[in-house]
């Protein structure tokens, strides 16, 4: 769903370095940053389950794929959190329950007929002249 590079797009490569390497702070850590992204996407993958959704790599929103980033940004801070870390991690698992509750917020075909915006335009008729019925 996510990949180490859409990590380095969100947070930098400093940021990356710095949490994924813990012994010279310098470069990436793959084999770190792939534990926290598969940690990430399980995590989600389990609220996404509940509200039976389901996403490849390439079908996943970016909206989804944003939330993944800030948990497995969490992920890679261990006892280290930072409030703003904390807060989108929160953040995060609060959207992340709300997609439960309410799947169509990913998935649009899930969203039944009587409740899509209506595609017809509505104009205004001139109010019926009742004497020529009366006649009849």
């Amino acid at each position: 769903m996510i990949t180490i590079q859409d990590m380095i797009t969100r947070f930098g490569e400093q940021e990356m370095a710095e949490r994924s390497n813990h012994e010279n702070y310098e470069t990436i850590d793959e084999a770190v940053m792939a534990a926290a992204i598969a940690d990430a996407e399980e995590e989600a993958a389990s609220y996404l389950r509940a509200a039976k959704l389901f996403f490849t790599d390439d079908t996943a929103p970016q909206v989804l794929k944003i939330k993944v980033c800030d948990i497995a940004r969490y992920c890679l801070y261990d006892d280290a959190v930072t409030g703003i870390v904390e807060e989108r991690y929160q953040s995060a698992i609060a959207w992340l329950k709300m997609v439960v509750k309410n799947p169509n917020m990913l998935d649009e075909s899930r969203v039944s007929d009587d409740r899509r915006p209506s595609t017809c335009a509505v104009y205004v008729n001139a109010e019926p002249d009742l004497r020529e019925w009366l006649k009849e």
